[in-house]
């Protein structure tokens, strides 16, 4: 029986193959749906499927009557790993999930299929470039990145919106979100000992580990659609300015423009998972203060600037526990901003060097 995607439960089976833009089907004939199934399906905006039988609770015949998806009341429960305070953040986790099956599929021995990833991701890409101010409160709420999938979607995220503050046109913006999804593809070629692994990688492991960034060159060189200086880019998304990166040891001269950008999402995220807090505004600070010769200050100032700007209005805790509002971002030190606070008094975080921003409110 024809079924709309919205109404899928964890249970049912398909009884046709399901395709995407790919000659290869998105989904087999026999596969007894779950959760992170029914997100995928949703992720690549298939609108109805085929199967055999629908799990209780769910009308049958949903694709004739439109008005069952009018009444029919919410679920209690949410699917998401994530409360969903907007579409956004509901399209986001969708892409988490749908991420997680390519790269098992990757694990699998599966090449990229660039098509069906594309068609996946692009619609967050496209609703991030629409609505920009999402990024700062789902940065304010989410934190720390969780996994690997999150951690991807995430760095497509931040290069996307870099790409567009640098204006790069449309078509460039959703090429350099989509490098950064696919940066880390590689690590799909890790043993899966050492994928989730805590501890620093050392000796053997460390070697495995960086190995990864050829790994994410090689699955993805001669893609359709994929620019040359995109893949480029993601295979320098872990060099330095300095030299001391890898895979390939090369200084700034050497590094592409794309290339360095990734560099400073990718850092970016490094210092959010290591801030205890998921403090955003510090993971800014941290890396401003620690990337000293390592990634380009032009570039970095420029990212910390234009994502500093989308936190204008929000309020915020100072350290020396007194309330404002950010009102205006300087561009030589866009992690100290001038702050109005609740006494009227106006503030400036770079005169005033022993106060921070301690959290949101």
């Amino acid at each position: 029986m024809m079924v709309k995607t919205e109404t899928l439960k964890a249970g049912c089976k398909l009884t046709k193959d399901v395709y995407s833009k790919s000659v290869k089907p998105l989904m087999k004939a026999g596969t007894v749906l779950n959760a992170t199934h029914i997100a995928f399906l949703k992720a690549f905006l298939i609108e109805q499927v085929e199967v055999d039988r629908l799990m209780p609770g769910i009308v049958k015949n949903p694709v004739e009557k439109k008005e069952v998806r009018e009444t029919a009341k919410p679920s209690k429960k949410s699917s998401e790993p994530k409360p969903s305070f907007s579409p956004l953040d509901q399209k986001y986790w969708q892409s988490v999930k749908a991420y997680q099956v390519f790269f098992a599929n990757w694990q699998s021995g599966a090449s990229v299929s660039i098509g069906d990833f594309r068609s996946a991701m692009m619609p967050l890409i496209m609703d991030l470039v629409e609505d920009p101010m999402w990024l700062a409160s789902f940065l304010v709420r989410h934190g720390r990145v969780e996994n690997l999938a999150d951690r991807s979607v995430t760095f497509g995220l931040l290069s996307a919106f870099f790409a567009k503050r640098s204006n790069y046109s449309t078509g460039d913006t959703v090429q350099f979100g989509l490098a950064g999804m696919l940066a880390d593809c590689g690590l799909s070629k890790l043993p899966p000992s050492l994928l989730n692994k805590k501890d620093a990688y050392v000796g053997s492991e460390r070697a495995l580990y960086e190995r990864h960034a050829v790994d994410s060159y090689k699955m993805l060189k001669g893609l359709q659609t994929l620019k040359n200086e995109t893949v480029i880019a993601v295979v320098q998304h872990h060099e330095r300015e300095d030299g001391s990166g890898f895979p390939l040891n090369i200084k700034g001269d050497q590094l592409s423009l794309n290339g360095k950008m990734l560099m400073i999402c990718d850092s970016f995220l490094d210092h959010m998972s290591k801030s205890r807090s998921g403090n955003v505004l510090s993971a800014l600070d941290t890396l401003r203060e620690f990337s000293y010769g390592k990634l380009s200050r032009y570039l970095l100032d420029k990212f910390c600037y234009e994502l500093m700007t989308l936190f204008i209005g929000m309020t915020i805790q100072l350290s020396d526990e007194q309330t404002g509002e950010i009102t205006f971002i300087p561009t030589k030190e866009p992690t100290r901003p001038m702050i109005h606070l609740a006494n009227n008094e106006v503030i400036s975080l770079a005169e005033n060097r022993n106060v921070t921003i301690e959290r949101f409110m």
